[in-house]
Parts: C-alpha cells; sequence; structure tokens
C-alpha cells in the first residue's frame, strides 16, 4: 500500500519548455517532442488517443490569434519562459476543459478544476501550466503588443493602464460570459473547414476580443482583481501547504498568519487565482485523492475516509457523494 502512495506521488508530466511569446513557439515546442505536422500557422497531431489541432492567424499587425483543440493521453506540463516584454500582453480564453497555473519551479497540482473563464498576463514572469491526461481542452489565445490593440481598440488604452500601472509581472483572472462561450463556439466550428472560414475565424475572433476588453473595463477594482507575481508564489505556498495536510483541519486564520497575510487578502487572492474559496479547494482536494486511491482497488472506504482525516464514515461518504457524484463504495466496486 505505501509503494501504491509513492508511486502514484511520483507520477509526472511530460515536460515542454519554451520561450513565451509568439504561437509558433508552442507549436515547434510540441513537435519537437511528439512529432505531428508542423506548418508556418498549424499544428496537427494524431497518435492513439491523442488529437491536437492547433491553428494561427495573424488578425492584424501586432495582434496574433489561435485556437487550440486538444486531447492528450499523458498529462503535459509547460514550462513557459519569461520573454521579459512588458507591452507584449498574452489572453487566453478557456473553452471546454482545465489547467493549472504554476509560478514556481515546483509543480503543484491543482484539484477538482481552476484557472477557468480568461486569464490575462504580461510575459514578465515564469509560468508553468499542467494539463491532465485524456481530458478535452479547448481554448482561443490572443497575442498583442499593447500599441497595436490600442490602433484597434483605443478605448481600452486607459483600461490596459489602470491594470499595468508598471512593467512589473501582473496576471488576472476574469470570469467569461455566454455571449464570448458563443463566439468560441463559433470559432470552434468553423476551424472544421466551411466556405469563408478564414475570413468568418477572423470575425468572430475580432468580436470576442472587443467584448473580453469590454467586460474588463465593466469590472469594478474589487472583481477585476490582478495578482502580483509575489502574490503568486505565496499562493502557490499556501496550496502547498494545503495539498501536505489533507489529514488535517484547516484554519484561515491561522494560515494567513503563518504566511504574513490578511485573512482578508487571503480569501480574496485565493478566490481570484483559483477560483473557489480555500474550504471549498481543500475539500475537494481531498475528495479528489480519494477517489484516487479508491479506484486504485488497493485501499477500502473505511482506510481512505481514516486517513484523510474524516472521524465519521458517512459523513465521509457524504462529502464524497457530493463531489464526485457516485458513492466511494461504487468506486471500489469499479
Amino acid at each position: 500500500m505505501k509503494d501504491e502512495k509513492e508511486t502514484m506521488k511520483n507520477t509526472k508530466p511530460v515536460l515542454l519548455e519554451l520561450r513565451e511569446g509568439q504561437v509558433e513557439n508552442y507549436f515547434k515546442a510540441m513537435y519537437d517532442h511528439f512529432g505531428g505536422e508542423l506548418k508556418s500557422n498549424s499544428y496537427y497531431l494524431k497518435k492513439g488517443t491523442t488529437l491536437v489541432h492547433g491553428t494561427a492567424i495573424q488578425l492584424t499587425e501586432g495582434i496574433e490569434f489561435s485556437i487550440i483543440d486538444a486531447i492528450h493521453s499523458e498529462a503535459l506540463k509547460m514550462v513557459r519562459i519569461p520573454d521579459n516584454n512588458p507591452d507584449y500582453y498574452h489572453l487566453v480564453i478557456i473553452h471546454t476543459g482545465e489547467y493549472t497555473q504554476t509560478f514556481e519551479q515546483e509543480l503543484l497540482k491543482l484539484e477538482a478544476n481552476s484557472t477557468k473563464g480568461i486569464f490575462i498576463y504580461n510575459g514578465m514572469f515564469p509560468l508553468e501550466a499542467e494539463f491532465p491526461a485524456n481530458s478535452p481542452y479547448k481554448a482561443i489565445t490572443f497575442k498583442f503588443q499593447k500599441s497595436c490593440l490600442e490602433d484597434i481598440i483605443p478605448e481600452a488604452a486607459a483600461m490596459l493602464k489602470t491594470m499595468y500601472p508598471t512593467d512589473e509581472g501582473l496576471a488576472y483572472h476574469i470570469p467569461t460570459t455566454n455571449e464570448v462561450n458563443q463566439l468560441v463556439d463559433d470559432i470552434l466550428r468553423y476551424q472544421k473547414g466551411i466556405y469563408g472560414a478564414k475570413a468568418m475565424i477572423k470575425a468572430r475572433a475580432f468580436e470576442a476580443l472587443v467584448i473580453t476588453m469590454k467586460i474588463m473595463e465593466q469590472m469594478t477594482d474589487d472583481e477585476l482583481h490582478g495578482l502580483h507575481i509575489d502574490d503568486y508564489n505565496r499562493l502557490m505556498r499556501i496550496k502547498k501547504h494545503l495539498l501536505d495536510s489533507l489529514t488535517d483541519t484547516i484554519n484561515v486564520e491561522a494560515i494567513a498568519e503563518e504566511f504574513a497575510i490578511s485573512v482578508s487578502k487571503l480569501n480574496r487572492d485565493f478566490k481570484a487565482l483559483f477560483d473557489m474559496t480555500i474550504y471549498k479547494f481543500y475539500t475537494r482536494a481531498k475528495m479528489d485523492e480519494a477517489y484516487r486511491r479508491l479506484q486504485t482497488g488497493n485501499y477500502s472506504v473505511a482506510e481512505v475516509g481514516y486517513d484523510l482525516g474524516y472521524s465519521s464514515l458517512p459523513k465521509f461518504s457524504e462529502m464524497f457523494k457530493k463531489v464526485k457524484g457516485i458513492n466511494p463504495s461504487d468506486v471500489v466496486a469499479l
């Protein structure tokens, strides 16, 4: 049983390292590692259950757009080296799936979702992203020079200045909307090929970009909460603390004191980065760990429940079903 735990802990994703910047850097990193078909503006890979389809389009000078539709049989960890260009921004709109952002060399897998919606950042700090295995992932991205964006959306200039008043590393998580999701739906459908597909994709991409800028402009200071690299690094340490303490009972006040942060800022920053409260994150982390152990068939429900700090097995089973939608005993049977 101990060996099984160690095996589960030591499972590592495929590592890809690249310099932040244009989409071709991403496509080339995938091609160099996995092979496939690489063209000047696209990448395609079909191998077993792995399917990756990426397309890049130059919307206008200084603004690049890309589409990614993928499912990979192995977990991927993408390490992005900073481009150190404070006026070059990266905007990701996630349509399907999830991935984990990490701002330290150590990979700390985020349990049960996170970073869904819209993520905008400048390439002034190292950034890691882990994509889980066998999980569909669909997204669109914009990479743009600040001056070029302001040429086509001059109304965005004041908002970007407010969001990025200095050249230091800063990132924002922003909730998406049904309107943006519908535009991404159209783009993904057009990518499969219709008459005038490229023109239709560009039209929808421009519309999605304008609407996203407008969403950010309309958000209040509390809603549009950016996190500096120091905030991220602290949150990564807090996340590690939580994941290393799955058998304990957490105390937010004690965590805030240990990591030298106010409770209100801790709660706000954690929600901004992980899109959930600390308590919800911790509970989901416990249930994900419970599921992994039960799925091996090497643990009983009682062993898992007690080991994860539950003194009442009915309470453990109730929480497990609430989070996972299945009884823990059913996982053992499977």
